[in-house]
């Protein structure tokens, strides 16, 4: 039974992977009979709007080039301690003030409070105005857990009691580290608005209420010391309207040969890659491949390339991926969910943020190779691409790609929302 209609306010931070996934979601809550805001950037006021939702822009400056002025924030040095110090300087802490007075001027007019992970001031709002929050986590490696581990190590969690014990000591750490860097943030805006200092202020800040994955168990099972808010909607795929076939030259391109090697950097790390895709082309010349190179800029296109390779700055993935043979990509999230809902093998390459323990991930399941950021060399690539199609990962990625294919992450998160909503004393 459907509940009556709600308010809903989503929010999200960071880049097109972690809009998609609540551009997708709201459009499943507005087809459900609710109503659905989406605050956020105001780079994404068109792309949301086109989805059907309501935008409400937070008014924060333009990042536009940030990666290439800082490209420190896709750096792994020091176990990616000096990506995360980035993160935060660069991009969250002069965000704060514009997402917490919009946030809040918003907070009346709704039902509840949908939030990233990773929008510090949704709990500041919910605390000063009562709002019922619900957060969100869109990749496995921002949840502590004895049985894994953080999203930028590269390692593998094991399972006996000394990998939970390491486990629990690297998660220790981590949050020491964050709250030395986050908790003065956050408590600065708290004491603006006459609230008492909180600590652990980025993994204490998950809803006790429900903490909603959107992602699939097939992709990270659920964990023995997850709590019961910890709650599996599954992949949330985010296909454009309107977008129902390629660009004529893409198009073009596949129909005239065998299925290429896709290479694509998501939104974030394309702004950085230094010589990814032009080692990608010579690995591909060198083992007589076809590929697709997805560069975002031009000052990303390799020169001289052969006609069996074609550049271009995007394609719709959704329309792309399920007509390629492989997929060499950073892991980030979103297009690591793509790739798996294709069922086609991946190289991984991860730079930073979640993506290391992304690839990792998908190394244990058999359905990658992963190259570290210093390997992304002709040679290093050659050899992947080889050991990746001498494997069973075909096999296994199109197995797994059926699995996600048979799920619906939209309406079962929505679902979700919906119980939570509707169970008395909790929303």
């Amino acid at each position: 039974m459907q509940i009556p209609s709600k308010r809903w306010l989503l929010t999200s931070w960071g880049s097109h992977g972690d809009l998609h996934p609540f551009l997708a979601l709201g459009r499943g809550l507005i087809a459900r009979g609710h109503q659905v805001t989406l605050v956020g950037h105001p780079e994404w006021a068109a792309e949301t709007k086109t989805a059907g939702l309501r935008f409400v822009s937070t008014g924060e400056l333009p990042r536009e080039g940030m990666i290439r002025k800082h490209p420190e924030m896709i750096s792994m040095q020091y176990g990616g301690l000096t990506s995360f110090s980035a993160l935060i300087k660069r991009g969250i802490e002069p965000s704060l003030d514009y997402i917490m007075e919009t946030l809040l001027a918003e907070s009346s007019r709704h039902d509840a409070l949908v939030t990233h992970h990773f929008v510090l001031p949704a709990e500041v709002v919910a605390d000063l105005t009562g709002i019922p929050r619900v957060t969100i986590s869109l990749a496995p490696g921002v949840i502590p857990s004895a049985y894994s581990v953080p999203g930028p190590s590269f390692g593998q969690p094991g399972s006996g009691i000394f990998s939970r014990i390491k486990n629990r000591f690297t998660w220790s750490a981590g949050q020491l580290v964050a709250c030395v860097m986050v908790d003065p943030l956050v408590n600065r805006l708290r004491h603006k608005y006459g609230l008492k200092s909180i600590r652990n202020a980025v993994f204490g800040a998950h809803s006790n209420v429900l903490n909603l994955q959107l992602y699939s168990e097939n992709f990270a099972p659920r964990l023995p010391d997850h709590g019961p808010e910890i709650k599996y909607g599954g992949f949330c795929f985010y296909d454009p309207p309107g977008a129902s076939a390629l660009d004529p030259e893409v198009e073009e391109f596949l129909n005239r040969g065998e299925q290429p090697v896709l290479f694509t950097l998501g939104s974030t790390a394309v702004q950085k890659p230094g010589a990814f895709y032009h080692s990608a082309a010579e690995a591909l010349q060198t083992l007589g491949l076809r590929g697709i190179l997805l560069i975002g800029s031009e000052e990303n296109r390799p020169a001289d390339l052969p006609d069996t390779i074609l550049a271009v700055p995007y394609a719709h993935y959704g329309l792309l991926m399920p007509r390629v043979r492989a997929v060499a990509h950073q892991c980030g999230i979103g297009t690591l969910s793509h790739t798996l809902r294709a069922g086609v093998p991946s190289l991984a390459c991860p730079f930073a943020f979640d993506q290391p323990n992304n690839a990792r991930r998908l190394e244990g399941l058999g359905l990658a190779e992963v190259l570290l950021p210093h390997q992304h060399t002709a040679s290093h690539i050659e050899q992947a691409l080889r050991r990746l199609f001498s494997s069973d990962a075909v096999n296994r990625a199109g197995q797994i790609g059926v699995l996600i294919r048979a799920e619906d992450g939209i309406t079962r998160s929505c679902e979700i929302l919906e119980n939570t909503f509707r169970c008395e004393g909790i929303l």
